[in-house]
Parts: structure tokens; C-alpha cells; sequence
């Protein structure tokens, strides 16, 4: 068994159901259960690494896998990857741990979602939103400030997604957090950009 430790609140989030999709099509024959810590800054709390240590006891893979998330948020890669690596060590514990978005750059699993969508399907919807996020952050109020919030990287790829056509049972799957990453004529879960995450289940994943 391999327990996936991740970021989110709860299973019914799009980061879950991404890794759901990659796992299911490209490693079929691995035993996954998915463990949400509820934000990277939870990783070494109590709970958590005793669950991780009665896992390895009981001969479980332990994976890892957080945002680098910007260094204007206080982070970035090599600030995580430090924080991590510390964190290791203070805790007397040993895990495989996957950076998103590649392990080396700075950014958060929508980066990899992003990615994958289906630009060359849908490069009219792309064009537009970015059209009007150019548009609305371009609005200043009277002291110079932005007028408007312009959607984060989720944001827009919850647009796209409840842009589509799509039918009532599948609609509802969106609420959930599935957007639906393994129908193909929205994601393209083969794009270069997600063999680095791909590279590391291949190498730990029991």
C-alpha cells in the first residue's frame, strides 16, 4: 500500500482527483489511499508523522507531495525543499517527497493542471479569459490600486471547466472537485509538463 500524504482539506478536491486520474491510467497495478493534511503546514504535526511512522512500521510507502508555492507568498522551491529536508531531520523520519510543480521550479499543482488542459481544443476560451483578466487588473481605483481581483490559477480552471457543455451527471461530478481530467477532450494527462511528477510515482510507488 502507498499512503499519499497531500495538502488538501478533504478527498473532494481537484488536486485529489488529478492524482486519481494519473494514477488510475498510468499505475493501475499500485494500491493508493490518499491521506489530506489540510496544508503544507500541518506536514510535521504530531498526528501526522505518527501516522506516517506506524505506516512504515506496518511496511507502507509513505509519499509527500506539497506546492513550492512563490517566493511573494514567502515560499518557493528552495525554501520548501529547506523546510522539508529540516523538518525530516527534527522528526526522525525518512520519506520521498514530490515539490509541485516539477520538483526544481516555483508554483502549485494547478501550474501541472494548467498544463494539461486542452488549450489547442479550446484556445478560444483561453484567449478570452486572458483577455479579460488583461482587461480587469488593468482597472485602477483613484489611489492607483487594482479595482478589481482577477481569478487565481484555480479559479480559471474552474471556469474552464464549468465553461463546457457538459450534462447534468457531469456537472455535478465539478461540485465535488472532479473536473473530469480523464476525459481527454478537456485534459491531456500526457503533456510533457507532468513527466516529472510521473518520473517520481515510477520511482516510489511500491
Amino acid at each position: 500500500m502507498n499512503k499519499i500524504f497531500i495538502e488538501a482539506q478533504n478527498k473532494a478536491t481537484p488536486e485529489c482527483n488529478f492524482l486519481k486520474a494519473i494514477l488510475d491510467i498510468y499505475f493501475p497495478d499500485k494500491e493508493t489511499e490518499f491521506i489530506c493534511i489540510g496544508g503544507v503546514g500541518n506536514l510535521f504535526n504530531e498526528s501526522n508523522v505518527n501516522q506516517m511512522h506506524q505506516a512504515q512500521i506496518e511496511g507502507n510507502q509513505v509519499v509527500v507531495l506539497v506546492d513550492a508555492d512563490t517566493v511573494a507568498k514567502g515560499y518557493g522551491y528552495k525554501k520548501r525543499k529547506a523546510d522539508i529536508d529540516n523538518g525530516l531531520t527534527a522528526n526522525n523520519i525518512l520519506f520521498p517527497y514530490f515539490i509541485y510543480p516539477n520538483n526544481q521550479d516555483d508554483g502549485e499543482v494547478e501550474v501541472l493542471m494548467e498544463s494539461a488542459a486542452r488549450r489547442d481544443l479550446h484556445s478560444v476560451f483561453f484567449d478570452c479569459f486572458e483577455d479579460y483578466e488583461k482587461c480587469v487588473s488593468g482597472v485602477k481605483d483613484e489611489q492607483g490600486q487594482p479595482l478589481y481581483n482577477t481569478p487565481n490559477l484555480k479559479g480559471k480552471l474552474h471556469t474552464y471547466m464549468n465553461a463546457q457543455k457538459l450534462s447534468s451527471r457531469l456537472r455535478t461530478k465539478l461540485g465535488a472537485g472532479d473536473w473530469l481530467f480523464n476525459k481527454k477532450e478537456y485534459w491531456n494527462l500526457d503533456a510533457e509538463a507532468l513527466q516529472p511528477l510521473k518520473d517520481f510515482f515510477a520511482r516510489n510507488l511500491k
